[in-house]
Order: C-alpha cells, then sequence, then structure tokens
C-alpha cells in the first residue's frame, strides 16, 4: 500500500514535471512569435516567463532529468543575454531548444 502511494506521488511530479516543460516549450513559441515582429521587450518578458516555468519543472523532476532541465534554464538565460546584443540567430536558437523541451517530455513518456 506504501509503495504504491509513493510510486503515484512519483508519477504525479512526473506529470506536473511534464506540464511545465510543454508550458515552457509553448512560452518560447510565443517568444519566436514577439521576435518575429521585432517586440524584443515582450520577447524578453515572455524568456522571464520560460525561466518560471522550468523553475517549476525542475522542482517537480526526478533526478535524471535535473540535469538536462538545467541546461534549458542555462540556455534561457544565455538567450536573454544576448537578445539586445546578438539577436541575429535567435529565432533559430529559441525553436531548438523548444524542440529539445519537447523531445525529453516525449522521452520520458516513451519509457514509463
Amino acid at each position: 500500500m506504501v509503495v504504491a502511494v509513493l510510486d503515484l506521488r512519483a508519477e504525479l511530479r512526473r506529470l506536473w514535471s511534464a506540464y511545465y516543460l510543454v508550458r515552457a516549450a509553448l512560452q518560447l513559441a510565443d517568444a519566436e512569435a514577439s521576435l518575429r515582429v521585432n517586440d524584443l521587450e515582450e520577447t524578453e518578458r515572455v524568456l522571464v516567463t520560460v525561466g518560471i516555468s522550468l523553475d517549476l519543472a525542475y522542482e517537480q523532476s526526478s533526478e535524471q532529468d535535473k540535469g538536462p532541465i538545467s541546461e534549458f534554464r542555462m540556455q534561457v538565460g544565455n538567450l536573454r543575454e544576448d537578445l539586445y546584443i546578438r539577436p541575429e540567430d535567435m529565432d533559430y536558437r529559441l525553436r531548438r531548444l523548444r524542440q529539445s523541451m519537447l523531445s525529453l517530455v516525449d522521452e520520458n513518456r516513451s519509457y514509463r
């Protein structure tokens, strides 16, 4: 009985982590859209919300996912730093990061 409850709690945490990762990926799509219309302030604001979503995903994630999520958080910080000084390939970097997040969600779903 106790093991079943612990398993359910672990599954719930995994689901919350996946939810926050998907939310961060959708927010990155919003950042891409604001970048397309050259609204850098909105892009930066959205990147802040992506960071918050990733923080929440990290809190709920399993030990094996903490490394990749930490990497995503670092990349978001780098994107924010580069936004006003090196925006040239920002759309590509946003898209690549979004795809990496969704791949992690898919990878976790496939082996459960």
